[in-house]
C-alpha cells in the first residue's frame, strides 16, 4: 500500500507526470467548453433554438439543424470518452511508468480528441478521419485501463 509521502509526491506539481495530467485535463475541459460555445454559435447562425422561450428573445424557430446537431454529437462523444480518460489517467499516475510514457499517452489522447472534434464539428473531413481519431482515443483508454487493472491485481493480490 502506498504511504502518504508516496501519494504526496505523485500528486505534487513538481511531479512532471502530474503536471502533464493537469495540463491535459485542463485543455480537454476547455475544448469541451469550446464545443459548447460552438453549439451556441451554430444555433444563433442558423436561428434554431432548443426551446420556445429562446425564440421570444432571439428570432428563430425551435427544432433541429444539421450543423447544430453535428456539434452536439461531437460534444456527446466527448462526454462518452473524456470523463473515462480523466478517471483512468489519474489512476495511471500511480502505476509508476517512465515520464515519457505518461507524456506521450496523455498528449496523444489530447491530440486525438481535439482532432476528432475538429474534423467532426469545425471543418468536416470525410471518414475515416473521425474514426481514426476516435479509435486512437478509445485504444488509449483501453490500454490505460488494462495497465491499471494488471498493476492493481498484481500489487494488491499477487505481489504479497
Amino acid at each position: 500500500m502506498a504511504n502518504k509521502s508516496d501519494i504526496t509526491s505523485i500528486l505534487s506539481i513538481e511531479n512532471p507526470q502530474f503536471s502533464t495530467y493537469l495540463i491535459v485535463a485542463s485543455l480537454l475541459v476547455l475544448k469541451m467548453c469550446f464545443l459548447t460555445l460552438l453549439t451556441i454559435f451554430q444555433r444563433q447562425k442558423n436561428k434554431v433554438f432548443i426551446s420556445e422561450e429562446d425564440t421570444k428573445v432571439f428570432p428563430g424557430t425551435v427544432g433541429a439543424n444539421p450543423d447544430v446537431e453535428r456539434v452536439r454529437r461531437a460534444f456527446q462523444n466527448d462526454l462518452e470518452n473524456i470523463p473515462a480518460f480523466l478517471f483512468i489517467s489519474f489512476a495511471y499516475l500511480f502505476v509508476g511508468v517512465p515520464n515519457w510514457v505518461v507524456h506521450f499517452i496523455f498528449y496523444l489522447f489530447l491530440i486525438a480528441r481535439t482532432l476528432h472534434s475538429f474534423v467532426y464539428a469545425v471543418y468536416v473531413i470525410p471518414q475515416p478521419a473521425r474514426a481514426i481519431c476516435f479509435i486512437v482515443g478509445f485504444f488509449i483508454i483501453g490500454y490505460l485501463s488494462g495497465h491499471v487493472l494488471v498493476y492493481g491485481v498484481y500489487s494488491g493480490y499477487l505481489g504479497k
